[in-house]
């Protein structure tokens, strides 16, 4: 029996909806109640996601208010890629959820 699931997610939050859906998935999975550890790392352009300061709306998308509130009350463990942390200019107060979230 699966134990423990780790999603990596790269893709951009725009565009398509692989952040959102990783975040569904795991939050599912945790859900069912047959697996009790879920991993999400986020890497490459994946980790604007969660950047406190991206406004959806000024490019015509959908806010992600449900979902981070989902993954609020979830005990899903986000992680952040440092390389692409970093090559977005992003530290972890510019984080939604940082309390949440750690730094690999």
């Amino acid at each position: 029996m699966v134990n423990s699931i780790v999603i990596i997610c790269e893709e951009s939050p725009f565009g398509k909806d692989s952040v959102v859906e990783s975040f569904r998935m795991a939050t599912g999975l945790l859900a069912v109640g047959d697996i009790e550890d879920v991993k999400i790392i986020l890497m490459k352009d994946a980790i604007y996601f969660l950047n406190k300061h991206l406004d959806p709306i000024a490019i015509n998308a959908n806010e992600f208010t449900n979902i981070m509130r989902l993954i609020a009350f979830s005990e899903i463990e986000v992680f952040l890629h440092d390389n692409a942390l970093k090559a977005a200019g992003l530290e972890l107060n510019d984080i939604f959820l940082k309390e949440n979230v750690k730094i690999v």
